[in-house]
């Protein structure tokens, strides 16, 4: 970020780019490649995504949060005090949302109260970032935390949730990063977004099981007579081959069908936006030579190799 006036608003910053450095492991790579002050709101973004995520992991709301009306990385410590804020943390913590939507001074639960604030006050009053697709991700986060089991019967089902997971990421993104005025740029960043997330749901496909969430649908499943405890015990077999065969199939159709998106976004971000998509394919092509790793250990890319596409990136190729 640019020099501030205001030393607290620069705290904030330095804080979301610390936790971000320290956190976003392959979305690190690419917002390196952002130029300023995109960058600085990439990471306040990301910082917000990772406070809600963690309290929805840690603390439960009571009742389903309700996001406003609209239309999916997991991400992965540190911003909820150890302390636990109340029972209602997350009717909080939207509520807090919606005062620096409203460009409003944050007024909550004092646990609740992490130094990203302010930068992401900043962030809404300066980018034309719709304020419903926030409370879509606190709704997604809420969907997980608020079921010790997740299972979802269709497709359709699993794609609502990937939306408000990891669509929305990219919406945002697009609105920080800026483009032209097509009006499909929302639909391939929302379609860039559903296939990260399939790609992250495969390559921790039975950690997730083993924690009783079955992300990948019942109508699959059962189409490839391949079932849930089959999953949990990590047993592979043809069944399961051609299970994840189509699941592979189905993620890079949603890769080429967002494959757009990058001659449509401002050229000064275009590198971002496609050395995150080069890193997320590649685990997705380590997963597809290998299918059967996953039930074995965590894919993942090395770091020498994020590396290389992000200076690829860097340099335009």
């Amino acid at each position: 970020m640019s020099v501030l006036m205001d030393p607290a608003l620069q705290i904030s910053f330095d804080y979301c780019r610390d936790l971000t450095r320290r956190e976003a492991r392959n979305f690190y790579y690419g917002m390196k490649l952002t130029p300023e002050p995109k960058r600085s709101a990439m990471y306040a973004i990301y910082a917000w995504m990772r406070t809600a995520d963690d309290l929805a992991d840690s603390h439960p709301p009571q009742s389903p949060a309700t996001p406003v009306a609209g239309p999916a990385t997991k991400t992965g410590s540190d911003p909820v005090s150890a302390a636990g804020p109340t029972p209602d943390a997350i009717t909080a913590f939207s509520a807090m949302t919606d005062q620096a939507l409203a460009d409003q001074p944050v007024a909550g639960p004092v646990q609740l109260h992490a130094p990203m604030w302010p930068a992401l006050r900043h962030v809404l009053r300066t980018y034309p970032i719709d304020g419903r697709l926030l409370h879509e991700m606190i709704a997604g986060q809420c969907s997980d935390s608020q079921n010790k089991s997740v299972a979802f019967a269709t497709f359709d089902d699993l794609y609502q949730y990937c939306y408000r997971v990891a669509s929305v990421v990219g919406l945002i993104s697009v609105a920080i990063w800026g483009h032209d005025d097509d009006s499909r740029v929302g639909r391939w960043a929302e379609q860039r977004g559903i296939a990260f997330q399939l790609t992250n749901i495969l390559r921790d496909v039975k950690e997730d099981a083993q924690l009783g969430r079955i992300y990948l649908p019942r109508e699959d499943l059962a189409r490839f007579n391949y079932d849930a405890d089959k999953l949990k015990r990590g047993e592979a077999d043809q069944s399961f081959d051609e299970l994840m065969r189509f699941q592979i199939t189905r993620a890079r159709d949603f890769y080429e069908r967002s494959s757009p998106l990058e001659e449509h976004l401002s050229p000064d971000c275009r590198s971002t936006c496609l050395t995150l998509c080069r890193i997320y394919r590649a685990l997705l092509e380590r997963i597809a030579a290998h299918p059967r790793k996953v039930l074995q250990g965590r894919v993942s890319v090395p770091t020498v190799k994020k590396l290389a596409i992000s200076l690829r990136g860097k340099f335009g190729k």
